[in-house]
């Protein structure tokens, strides 16, 4: 609309006449929006009206959360979660943890809470979600995050059935070295007193793990032309070194003779990942016949000089052409055996490429033995091969391997060798290992051993050298079953298929087959999912395992993703990588699950997706717009059509809107909010009726209250019933006690007409109220006739049917040779009442023996000798039922071992009855509880049971009785033979 048409448009406004009715709003649907609005929680009703503030206080307020049943609310004050009433009363702090806390969520039952913890970790902190308890605030529970993953846990939503929890997952794939060795982790389970053998390799490096490598050059006169191969050769030496290690570092020294002042030892470029042109910092000296002390220099080396990391390979390489002299330097402690218990101390080996004389006295030697190092030699008028010396000088290193076990008590493992194996690097050394476990070892525990294999004396196992042997202890009767972890990477994004091998045998060795869930050549999504095996032996017993399926992800996602994961962590699956189209390949945060736990709503970049729990379906639910920017945050509203969600330009206040989900347009629900959250709330209804609503003088009508729950949430509800004097009896209130969203309880009763006239019966629960007028006749002479069966129905050989007639005098004359005429049901020819006063009442009873199945209808009549207005009203009738249960095989005849399934009907509703076999054995207790009458049971014929014919049969145990029930013949056949319908069979 234009500026100029504006003013056109208001007077046309005033001009119009004012329509007398105005519209009302629109009733508020039972439930309230709460939100974030500034530094408190606040709540706005369904239309975005009645704004209340639940928090008002000095401190901020944000993440609220409402408790499924509507009764509580969670929120966060100043970084702690605060549990309080719904309405934002009685406050009070989930726990005394002093971390930071955020985003809580409620468990369906209210009983937990699902929360985020921020973890200190270095200059920050790192998000995870734990579960607490609500009502002492303890943590019971935490998310793992799996093993494969760097990742941060945030915004947690509880599943309807507190099966799952949404979190949004923010994760890297740790690039984990290759375990170097065979056999890094093995889960088994083992008898008590048992052993068994692992064959154990570990795989040497080339070149020791993790190498810091110092270069000590000789800079005198006589290795001018070593001196400058080195220079042009190191550089290409370390590259290749690294290509082996790629987190070697070098460092590079000179050493001379103390007569030259300043040359004796001089550390030229420290220990780096790159030495850069450090070739002009390296000159030959004049003096050719110089003396040589790389004993000094070595131990300057050791104490001090490079900086050596902690954990590193630490290895010096000595060039030179001369032995080393000693006692030279000031105080004289430069010698041989001081530098080898320097070296030793920090663990440093030697390597020394000898260009003629570096070993003339046999020092060398000597530190290649205490240092467990090597020597080289090459010919000293072809300096070019002092690249190839040191080289192979640095790989031909070699590698003692010490493996360095530790078991929990009940477990023990001998190796051989138990004795370090020294082997050439880049070879394997390999150790038997024998596990036993202890005869008194506790079944059902867990035993688990770690053996680290060191290498070189270092005081830890560097990554993938490190054992874990897990047993789980069995009984001495159960069956083994074992089924291993499995780990690859998604073969696309639904996942990857596995097929893996489980095995189980019984106490006797003998094998077994596993059942496995979810079952070997399925296809696992990425996440982890736990695979749950079982074995039953022959006598009933049954052992599980369990194995880990973990399916990595093709590709690092580069932003956040929605996983599903249960409560405790045994089950993750990441639900972003499973979305199709439109809602593909996008980051995805919020989560929210719908009412009904099929489907959630997810924020990913400029839209709002919905899609199944299982990543199907998934459509674009409110894209951003001109109005509706960056939409995020979705909340469902309790109908499961619509979700709340906010929206705001960056740096800008959001609102909260509201869209159906099934392509509808956004509408403007409440300005200035965020973070929406859904109370739920109820809504009772009151119903009173009376059937019928006019009766005789006298006469009686069924009063019947009905109060039900048509909003949200479950309430609590007290009916108060208010009878007239009019009104003799009638139904009786009371506490109902909760009432469940679509619950609807019935409160009945008879109420008789002693008043004629007009009379209001009024029902209320609170404040909602209901009322139904009964109306009644005035006074006539008249007999009247009612008739009731009870039980109804009944069952053959079970209690006989009662049926009482009831018989009213509503005159003011006496009434003689009043009777009940029912012939067709044993009033033969008639039922005598007697006499029958004013305003009498008498009841005449007759029994109908359940002794065969009935459905009839019964039809009496009351006749007296006496005046009666009303002949119309001295007929009733009733329905008589008498069932007959009926018991049915699928099969004639079987082999012993077999099952049979038995199906029955016309049983009755919620009985419980006994199943078993007239002859033979039957199961102990075989019982079950019918529904709606019927049921469907298989039954077993035990293998060791006598042949020859017999029949099912079900009796009652619990419930309205009936009598024994048998199915037709079975014939029971040995193993041996087949029956007669197999032999028939292609």
């Amino acid at each position: 609309m234009t500026v100029r048409a504006l003013p056109l448009l208001l007077v046309a406004l005033l001009v119009m006449p004012v329509p007398v009715m105005q519209a009302q709003p629109a009733t508020p649907e039972p439930f309230t929006i709460g939100f974030t609005g500034g530094d408190d929680i606040l709540t706005v009703d369904s239309n975005g009206n009645a704004r209340t503030n639940l928090t008002d206080d000095e401190n901020e307020q944000y993440d609220p959360a409402f408790s499924l049943d509507g009764t509580k609310l969670a929120y966060v004050d100043e970084d702690r979660v605060m549990i309080a009433n719904a309405d934002g009363t009685d406050p009070r702090r989930l726990n005394d943890e002093r971390l930071r806390q955020s985003q809580p969520a409620w468990s369906p039952d209210g009983s937990m809470i699902a929360l985020v913890t921020w973890i200190p970790d270095g200059e920050g902190s790192n998000p995870v979600v734990q579960i607490h308890t609500v009502a002492d605030g303890v943590r019971i529970g935490e998310i793992p995050i799996p093993e494969h993953l760097d990742a941060e846990d945030t915004q947690p939503d509880w599943s309807p059935d507190g099966r799952t929890i949404a979190i949004t997952r923010r994760s890297s794939t740790i690039t984990a070295p290759p375990p170097r060795i065979t056999q890094p982790d093995t889960d088994l389970p083992a008898r008590r007193g048992s052993t068994f053998d692992l064959e154990q390799v570990v795989h040497t490096p080339r070149v020791p793990p993790k190498p810091d490598v110092v270069v000590l050059i000789d800079i005198s006169g006589s290795m001018r032309d070593e001196l400058d191969s080195v220079k042009k050769t190191l550089n290409d030496i370390i590259a290749e070194v690294r290509t082996l290690q790629p987190e070697t570092r070098f460092g590079i020294g000179s050493y001379a003779g103390p007569e030259n002042e300043g040359r004796t030892f001089t550390p030229h470029v420290p220990l780096t990942e790159n030495v850069g042109d450090w070739q002009d910092k390296v000159d030959i000296i004049v003096n050719e016949g110089s003396t040589e002390v790389w004993a000094h220099a070595l131990i300057q080396t050791a104490t001090g000089a490079f900086d050596f990391r902690p954990d590193s390979s630490r290895v010096v390489v000595v060039i030179g052409d001369e032995g080393t002299a000693e006692g030279l330097m000031p105080g004289g402690t430069d010698t041989v055996p001081n530098a080898i218990s320097a070296l030793q101390a920090k663990n440093i080996r030697f390597v020394g490429i000898d260009s003629g004389g570096l070993n003339q006295f046999g020092q060398a030697d000597r530190f290649v033995t205490a240092t467990n190092g090597s020597l080289k030699t090459f010919d000293e008028t072809k300096p070019g091969e002092i690249s190839t010396a040191i080289l192979d000088g640095i790989k031909d290193l070699d590698v003692t391997v010490t493996p360095v076990p530790e078991c929990d008590n009940g477990l023990t493992v001998a190796l051989d060798p138990s004795a370090p194996v020294t082997v050439p690097s880049g070879k394997d050394a390999g150790f038997t290992e024998r596990f036993t476990v202890a005869p008194d070892a506790t079944p059902g525990s867990t035993l688990r051993c770690t053996i680290e294999f060191r290498l070189n004396n270092e005081q830890q196992a560097r990554p993938g050298h490190v054992q874990t042997v897990t047993v789980r202890v069995a009984g001495p009767a159960e069956p083994l079953v074992r089924v291993d972890d499995v780990t690859v990477q998604a073969q696309d994004a639904t996942g990857a298929t596995i097929t893996y091998e489980a095995s189980a045998t019984d106490s006797q060795g003998r094998p077994l087959t596993p059942a496995c869930t979810p079952p070997s050549g399925t296809r696992f999504p990425i996440g982890i999912t736990t695979v749950t095996c079982t074995a039953t032996d022959g006598q009933g017993r049954t052992g599980t395992d369990t194995a880990v399926i973990t399916i990595s992800a093709e590709q690092d996602p580069g932003g956040p993703e929605v996983w599903l994961v249960t409560p405790d962590g045994t089950s993750q699956t990441n639900l972003s990588a499973r979305l199709g189209e439109p809602c593909r390949n996008r980051v995805s945060q919020d989560p929210a699950w719908s009412p009904d736990g099929r489907s959630l709503a997810i924020t990913q970049d400029g839209h709002i997706c919905a899609a199944g729990a299982d990543g199907g379906g998934a459509r674009v639910v409110v894209s951003s717009s001109e109005d509706v920017v960056r939409p995020r945050g979705p909340a469902w509203l309790p109908d499961g059509t619509r979700i709340v969600f906010q929206a705001a330009e960056a740096e800008a206040t959001p609102d909260l809107w509201t869209v159906p989900v099934a392509n509808g347009t956004p509408e403007l629900l409440t300005r200035n909010g965020s973070q929406p959250a859904v109370r739920r709330l109820p809504r009772l209804t009151v119903s009173t009726a009376a059937t019928p609503a006019e009766v005789p003088f006298n006469g009686r009508t069924t009063i019947e209250v009905t109060v039900a729950n048509t909003g949200f949430a479950p309430a609590p509800a007290t009916l108060t019933v208010t009878v007239p004097p009019g009104l003799r009896g009638g139904p009786v209130g009371g506490d109902l006690g909760s009432i469940a969203p679509g619950e609807r309880k019935v409160v009945s009763g008879e109420a008789t007409g002693v008043t004629a006239g007009d009379h209001v019966v009024t029902a209320a629960a609170g404040t909602i109220t209901s009322s139904v007028t009964v109306k009644v006749l005035e006074r006539t002479g008249s007999l009247s006739l009612a008739v009731a069966a009870s039980p109804q129905p009944a069952f053959v050989g079970g209690d006989d049917v009662t049926v009482t007639f009831t018989l009213l005098n509503s005159s003011g004359s006496t009434l003689t040779d009043v009777r009940v005429v029912a012939s067709a049901f044993g009033c033969v020819p008639d039922c005598p009442a007697g006499m029958l006063g004013p305003d009498g009442r008498t009841e005449v009873k007759l029994t109908i023996p359940a002794t065969q199945a009935v459905d009839r209808e019964l039809v009496a009549v009351v006749i007296a000798t006496g005046p009666d207005e009303d002949s119309l009203d001295n007929v009733a009738a009733t329905r008589i039922v008498v069932r007959q249960p009926v018991l049915t095989l699928d099969q004639q005849a079987g082999p012993l071992g077999g099952v049979v399934l038995a199906q029955g009907r016309d049983f009755p509703p919620g009985a419980r009855i006994r199943l078993g076999w007239t002859t033979g054995i039957s199961e102990a207790p075989g019982e079950l509880t019918t529904a709606d009458g019927t049921f469907s049971a298989q039954m077993l014929v035990f293998h060791n049971d006598a042949d020859g014919p017999r029949q099912a049969q079900a009796t009652p145990v619990e419930g309205t009785r009936f009598g024994e029930v048998r199915s037709e013949d079975f014939l029971a056949l040995p193993n041996t033979v087949q029956p007669s319908d197999f032999v028939e069979r292609g």
